[in-house]
């Protein structure tokens, strides 16, 4: 008798987890999708606020935090006030801080970070530039260290890349060779995971019809 019981706690305990990943699973799905269709600052807002409640629910979970902090870095790069892009910008900090206390070795987050840096320096890019181009390039540099098929890594510093002057080693020609490995890897990159980010690819092949 005791051993039925223990089998039927087990049986409803899998089938109660499953069904809680099943619904975290839906519920980042959708909120991916309305951040992929989001035109607004404040659609951008309303996905950071609503995977910032599933990472509160989900506590052992990054992702939600990655995205909310991908959200608010879009976001950001719309607000034209300094002041105001500064505290969206905190707020996505947060959010990442959060996210590397539970996987401080996940490439992707260290991609994300150097994603978010750029628009720092557009709030004063004469006072801001060198500080937070370094921040960049060693955020980039751990990114690939920890996973040098990220095809992410390659796509932002091919950008970088092309909006570099030429005097300074950038341009066209010094960014096209890394955007073409950035296109390989992109095509080659393969996470069974439906929830990994897949974002870059198109802006990728955007910036390297540019070059060719």
């Amino acid at each position: 008798m005791k051993t039925q019981l223990l089998i039927l706690a087990i049986t409803l305990w899998s089938f109660t987890s499953f069904g809680q990943e099943d619904g975290y699973i839906n519920t980042m799905l959708s909120t991916m999708e309305s951040m992929d269709n989001a035109s607004s600052k404040e659609d951008y807002l309303k996905c950071a606020s609503q995977f910032e409640r599933i990472a509160t629910a989900e506590k052992s979970k990054w992702l939600p935090y990655y995205y909310g902090a991908n959200s608010l870095i879009i976001m950001s790069f719309d607000e034209t006030d300094g002041n105001e892009k500064d505290l969206i910008l905190d707020r996505a900090q947060l959010m990442l801080d959060q996210a590397f206390e539970l996987a401080p070795e996940e490439s992707e987050l260290f991609t994300i970070q150097a994603f978010l840096y750029p628009s720092r320096i557009m709030v004063d890019p004469m006072g801001r530039g060198m500080l937070y181009m370094e921040k960049m390039f060693q955020s980039l540099a751990t990114a690939k260290a920890l996973n040098p098929e990220n095809p992410r890594i390659y796509f932002l510093e091919g950008v970088n890349m092309l909006n570099m002057p030429p005097s300074m080693g950038g341009g066209s020609e010094a960014a096209k060779p890394i955007l073409e490995e950035a296109d390989a890897k992109f095509k080659a990159f393969q996470n069974e995971d439906p929830l990994w980010p897949k974002w870059g690819e198109e802006a990728n092949l955007a910036e390297l019809k540019k070059v060719q």
